[in-house]
């Protein structure tokens, strides 16, 4: 009887720290997904619980020395989808994807695979005019098509075209600064995005009967350049008649400073491009092979129209380095204000 009862002792006290050991070793892994992991986790169950849709915040305007605009943004639109909420139906995504691409004039083959992939937010076609996005609103609404989103865009303009386009540079696709002070200013330019949060279920649908929370976007700051315009396109014009009138094949540059401050008046340099259509095909290239977008072509860009030779090119000194040495002279006493050759 005593042996029974130690044996049961022994089996429950067994139980008892093997019950210890697993409720230990619970409350330690809670105590680790809370402490460690914790904010990791609610991110993750909250990315999702939602889906973002992002608004392009519109760039800063740059100004000349005297206010006039030489890049602003414009207000547009983006058209996108949540492949999720779209019909499942193979005919009625192709007849979807027919239509939007006639309304966007893109490739068919191109909408439906990206209404097929496999994301809660897929653009379809961004910088699109506040009519052709009507009229996507109008399809949508009149064939009561859910997971067709047409969201706020901005688009950079630049509306004196090619002058000061060396200066200025462009942005890409994304509306971020590539070259010159677009590039240079980007981080004040380019402003705090903003967010479109809605609330989605498992299979990433967007919940029925949810209010879509707004962030607003935070526009960029305006930047002023010593530039001005009128010096900039009198350089341009008379520039391009020099060009012209000496027959020069590889074209020019010409700076304008104001001698009492070094404030940058004009600078100008030839062959130039349109910042609003960067990758046209330049001078001398056949525009049926150009696409504009492999590492050819953007080298080709980059060592013609989108070269600022006033920056990057070297040229001798010349006659302009005789003040050099007569200042030399002066400050040594070598010769004096009075010596005449």
């Amino acid at each position: 009887m005593n042996g029974a009862t130690l044996i049961m002792k022994k089996r429950l006290l067994f139980l008892l720290v093997a019950f210890s050991i697993f409720i230990l070793g619970l409350l330690f892994r809670v105590g680790w997904l809370q402490m460690v992991r914790g904010a990791e986790l609610q991110e993750m169950a909250f990315q999702q619980q939602n889906s973002n849709r992002e608004i392009t915040p519109k760039r800063g305007t740059v100004y000349d020395r005297n206010g006039n605009k030489l890049a602003v943004s414009s207000s547009v639109e983006r058209v996108a989808v949540n492949p999720q909420d779209l019909p499942k139906d193979e005919k009625e995504r192709e007849y979807i994807a027919e239509k939007l691409a006639l309304i966007l004039e893109m490739d068919k083959e191109d909408v439906l695979n990206r209404m097929n992939k496999n994301n809660r937010y897929q653009e379809i076609k961004r910088h699109v005019s506040k009519e052709i996005g009507n009229q996507v609103r109008q399809f949508r609404s009149e064939n009561n098509i859910k997971g067709i989103y047409i969201d706020e865009d901005s688009k950079r303009v630049y509306p004196n075209n090619n002058l000061s386009a060396h200066v200025l540079g462009f942005v890409g696709y994304d509306n971020q600064g590539l070259d010159g002070i677009e590039r240079m200013m980007d981080k004040y330019l380019k402003g705090v995005p903003g967010k479109i949060l809605s609330e989605v279920d498992a299979r990433g649908r967007q919940t029925p009967f949810y209010e879509e929370k707004r962030i607003e976007p935070q526009e960029g700051l305006d930047v002023v350049l010593t530039i001005d315009k009128d010096i900039q396109y009198i350089a341009t014009r008379e520039l391009e008649r020099a060009i012209d009138d000496n027959k020069v094949l590889k074209g020019g540059t010409v700076v304008i400073m104001d001698p009492r401050n070094g404030d940058i008046l004009a600078m100008v340099s030839k062959p130039d491009f349109n910042p609003n259509t960067p990758r046209a095909c330049p001078p001398g290239e056949d525009p049926d092979m150009w696409d504009g977008t492999t590492n050819e072509d953007i080298e080709k860009l980059q060592e013609t129209v989108w070269r600022n030779r006033a920056l990057v090119d070297t040229y001798e000194p010349g006659s302009t380095f005789k003040a050099v040495t007569v200042a030399a002279g002066l400050e040594e006493g070598i010769i004096s204000l009075d010596d005449h050759t």
